[in-house]
């Protein structure tokens, strides 16, 4: 027998299998073991088990707690508003219909689940997962893949396992990282916080302005465009900043013997194009001819507000103990004016032998 296309679970019920005629069945109590390809069991009035099998299903649920079995994209579920609380177990990627609640991800494949407007819980698999909630208050549940977290609601929530996974937030809301989640991606235009957990962390900022707060742990963080502050916390962080990336403040406070954090300068980036002032208390390295700068605040207050190192994208070193003297010799000239991609002849003549002296 082939799996049924379409059911409708009240009253006098129509069946369709294949691609067949309809067959009429009138209703009475409970159906229980109607089998095809997939097991199709309901009652009309409860909590009812609905699988369409492997065909492309119509599933409609009744007042009751209805339990939804999904294994093709083309499924269908259907529920009436305040009709009990409602999930879908899926073993292919699946976005909840309005009026069902909850959506369990089943099988090892890489799938997504993605909620509606209500208040959802999605729980993942084994595979590798994208847990999407939507608008409303969401429990975000991975499993041992490395799962994504998408969030915009303050009331949502992820939940993962140690040692299950590298595991991502994508949110448009300020967001905490939750325990045994790594790393975090700010969306939107929103100047919005992101703040990490004692794991080691990534995070990524916006285009607008963000503070990042990696908190404890060997943490990675990239502002992005935008002016934004990046504290590092405890830990060898590396901070990372590149063309276009604006104005951005590092405060680090970290006395911690052997400690090694860096300013992670990206490609297309020299050593021959980073300026270094002291400016207040505060290191500031700039790219030539740009208004993109890098402020290493109160550098000039203690060795623990140090970045250790400073590195480019073509493994080129200068340690912390070597940096004033680029800051002396570059303070006989004005920094290269807007637009200067090298530096003028003049001051390759002064500077070329200390550059090259000090990034190893």
């Amino acid at each position: 027998m082939a799996n049924p296309s379409r059911l409708t679970p009240r009253g006098a019920a129509r069946f369709r299998f294949g691609a067949g005629a309809f067959d009429d069945f009138n209703t009475y109590g409970s159906w229980g073991g109607l089998s095809s390809n997939g097991a199709l069991r309901f009652r009309l009035v409860g909590s009812d088990l609905l699988d369409g099998g492997s065909g492309a299903d119509t599933l409609r649920g009744d007042v009751g707690n209805d339990v939804y079995v999904v294994d093709n994209s083309g499924d269908t579920v259907e529920e009436a508003p305040n009709a009990g609380h409602d999930l879908v177990r899926s073993s292919v990627s699946y976005a909840l219909a309005d009026n069902v609640e909850d959506l369990n991800l089943t099988g090892t494949a890489d799938s997504d689940a993605t909620g509606n407007a209500g208040q959802n819980q999605l729980v993942g698999n084994n595979g590798a997962n994208r847990l999407d909630g939507g608008q409303g208050r969401d429990c975000l549940v991975g499993g041992l893949g490395d799962d994504r977290y998408v969030v915009e609601n303050p009331g949502d929530v992820t939940w993962e396992n140690p040692n299950a996974g590298i595991d991502s937030v994508e949110s448009s809301i300020a967001w905490t990282l939750q325990a045994n989640t790594e790393n975090l991606t700010l969306t939107g235009s929103a100047a919005i916080n992101g703040t990490g957990n004692a794991d080691a962390n990534s995070l990524r900022g916006n285009a607008a302005s963000n503070t990042l707060n990696g908190n404890a742990g060997t943490d990675t963080l990239d502002g992005k465009a935008g002016t934004d502050l990046l504290l590092g916390g405890a830990g060898n962080d590396s901070y990372v900043f590149g063309r276009g990336y604006g104005s951005d403040t590092v405060r680090e406070n970290d006395a911690t013997p052997g400690n090694m954090d860096a300013a992670q300068f990206l490609a297309g980036i020299g050593a021959d194009q980073l300026w270094f002032r002291h400016i207040d208390n505060n290191l500031e390295a700039s790219i030539i001819g740009t208004t993109d700068s890098l402020t290493i605040e109160s550098w000039y207050l203690g060795n623990q507000y140090h970045v250790e190192q400073f590195k480019t994208a073509d493994n080129k070193l200068l340690l912390d103990s070597r940096v004033d003297l680029l800051v002396q010799a570059m303070a006989a000239f004005a920094p290269p004016a807007a637009g200067q991609t090298t530096l003028p002849p003049n001051y390759q003549d002064s500077l070329a032998t200390v550059i090259a002296a000090n990034w190893q």
